[in-house]
């Protein structure tokens, strides 16, 4: 198999894991609205969890032949399923319980706190067995999940429902099938908000996980690599912290808007800094990148997810929303870019800012007709769908 293609099937396994997020978050979000916020929670990191640590124990091809890359694939399926829970579950308890807390925007910017945090201890496995991490590394990296999964269960398992979804849950206003009624719904938001965080998905696993292999075409070694991309994560995590009050003072929109456009502008000089090999200022531009493309909209997307849903459909709105954009932007991005450029980083380096501009365009103009949720109360977005349902009922 040639090399390219060897690495666009790479993605593409990589990627099979999406389409199964947005089937998590419709089962997920199903028994998260309908029975119980904490319970599919619960549930759905201990199959992500089982999934990934039995992927480190995963014989490879030379024991078990054609089976192994066949597991691997079953094995990325049901751990998509499973983190197809995790965006839903936690934007709606973050939202919830700090429903009438001055700083909203603060708390539940930290339900994607998770992500960079995981990733900067993948850089740091990264780091640590990059001579090895082809054979050995790798599967050391998806055991020590088991540590953060049993730490996870136990903060979950000690919360309480949210005194929203109980309130609604005594007064018999669950939905039956919220998974489906959301897009009877709510179909608006669901697709502009992904189109809008599509372009996240895309930068976080452009500069993320494609990039590697782009600098390692480039000469530069993976250990350097993976502490570029471990300095980077810092960004991402600096992005988050700062979303909720940037939020708050220059809206939710106007946040995204101004995160979306640095990051094109600074992605042209970030990847020349790479074909340079100028180490330095391609660690200082994959900081901002990150920071802003990443960190801020990831703070942002469960912000505006959660505040565009009442407490019926957050948990399913919110899921599929996020995963699907996902699939729009970590799942194929870096797919196309390998396919396009190959090993020639060379000569066919502009598209990769040709990426960065298309998704752009596409968030852009999907976030024109997103709604500003700053000062939306998520007791009135409880009223009025209360409200519209009784109309519907009438007529």
């Amino acid at each position: 198999m040639l090399a390219t293609q060897a690495l666009v099937f790479s993605y593409l396994a990589f990627g099979a894991g999406f389409p199964a997020r947005v089937l998590g978050s419709f089962m997920f979000g199903h028994f998260g609205d309908r029975t119980s916020r904490k319970y599919s929670f619960v549930i759905d990191i201990l199959i992500a969890g089982f999934a990934t640590f039995v992927t480190g124990l995963l014989p490879d091809y030379a024991a078990i032949g054609l089976a192994a890359p066949i597991i691997l694939l079953l094995l990325r399926i049901v751990q998509g399923i499973g983190l197809g829970g995790e965006f839903g579950g936690a934007s709606s308890m973050l939202a919830e319980l700090g429903a009438k807390r001055k700083h909203r925007a603060f708390w539940i910017s930290l339900a994607n706190l998770g992500i960079p945090l995981g990733a900067m201890a993948a850089s740091s496995v990264l780091i640590l067995f990059s001579g090895s991490f082809a054979t050995t590394g790798w599967r050391i990296a998806m055991m020590l999940s088991a540590v953060i999964v049993l730490l996870a269960l136990l903060a979950r398992y000690k919360l309480a429902d949210s005194p929203l979804f109980d309130r609604i849950k005594q007064t018999n206003q669950l939905a039956k099938m919220p998974t489906f009624n959301v897009f009877k719904r709510y179909s608006r938001p669901i697709f502009l908000l992904a189109f809008v965080a599509a372009f996240q998905q895309m930068d976080g696993y452009v500069s993320g996980t494609y990039i590697i292999s782009f600098m390692g075409s480039a000469g530069i070694p993976l250990a350097v690599t993976a502490t570029i991309i471990l300095v980077a994560r810092v960004g991402d995590i600096l992005g988050i912290v700062v979303s909720g009050p940037f939020a708050n003072i220059f809206k939710r929109k106007g946040v995204a808007y101004a995160a979306i456009l640095l990051t094109i502008v600074l992605s042209y000089p970030f990847v020349l800094a790479i074909l340079a090999k100028n180490v330095p200022l391609a660690m200082f531009f994959q900081f901002l990148v990150t920071m802003f493309g990443v960190g801020l909209l990831h703070g942002l997307a469960p912000v505006l997810n959660s505040e565009s849903f009442p407490t019926k459909f957050r948990y399913s709105g919110a899921g599929i929303s996020y995963n699907l954009s996902a699939v729009l932007g970590g799942m194929l991005a870096p797919s196309i870019l390998a396919g396009l450029i190959g090993k020639d980083v060379i000569g066919n380096w502009y598209y990769v800012p040709g990426i960065y501009s298309i998704y752009c365009v596409v968030a852009i103009v999907a976030l024109l007709f997103v709604r500003e949720t700053r000062d939306v109360s998520l007791e009135d977005l409880d009223a009025k769908e209360v409200a519209a349902t009784q109309l519907v009922r009438k007529s």
